[in-house]
């Protein structure tokens, strides 16, 4: 009996880019895999949220009110948003999207996702390290303490409206701290060890 290919389809900032490569080999027995397209464009510069890089619940809302309109659908859509919304203005040290807009955008998130799919899995944000992120010159800031409370508040959203979450932010912390390629994004190495715990989870499916 033939098996049946299931599309995966994923939204996610610059960590999804890195480590998509090794997820779609990891799980080609049983999926396809695509994701937001513009990889060209997000690779000239990770930090900002352009083309495959989805960007903060606001951008990725708009994203899926497109991919409605337009008809699109998805077996299983794997989204991820919070890195973006988190960032700190260096200046003005305001926050990009708040505590209340984020809740509100992951709710019409998963709303649009939901009607557009017939599973929708939800990986929650990786960790940083105030010193190493926080060190350079110029930029935006980050906090863990925000990486920590948004994920809480995704965490709330998700377990409200039955949505698997994979927990990408405590897999990726017990792997130490020499994991980080710059301020933000991960080793090869650590980056094909995200894809395989997140594909343990969907090879199970």
């Amino acid at each position: 009996m033939e098996t049946m290919i299931r599309n995966v389809f994923v939204i996610g900032d610059s960590i999804s880019i890195h480590y998509g490569p090794y997820l779609k080999k990891m799980i080609s027995s049983k999926f396809s895999y695509d994701r937001k397209r513009g990889l060209k464009e997000a690779l000239n510069d990770l930090n900002k949220p352009i083309g495959a890089n989805a960007g903060d619940s606001k951008m990725v809302l708009d994203y899926l009110i497109e991919e409605h309109l337009n008809e699109k659908r998805h077996d299983i859509l794997i989204i991820n948003c919070g890195m973006h919304d988190i960032r700190v203005e260096r200046n003005t040290y305001k926050i990009n999207i708040s505590e209340d807009d984020y809740r509100l955008n992951l709710n019409k998130i998963i709303d649009i996702g939901s009607s557009i799919s017939n599973k929708v899995i939800w990986i929650d944000s990786t960790p940083i390290i105030d010193e190493v992120h926080n060190s350079r010159k110029e930029g935006f800031l980050r906090y863990s303490k925000d990486v920590e409370r948004y994920n809480e508040i995704a965490r709330e959203v998700m377990i409200e409206k039955e949505i698997s979450i994979i927990g990408l932010h405590d897999f990726t912390k017990s792997l130490g701290v020499q994991i980080y390629q710059d301020h933000v994004h991960f080793k090869k190495e650590v980056s094909e060890l995200q894809a395989a715990f997140i594909s343990g989870y969907l090879n199970s499916l």
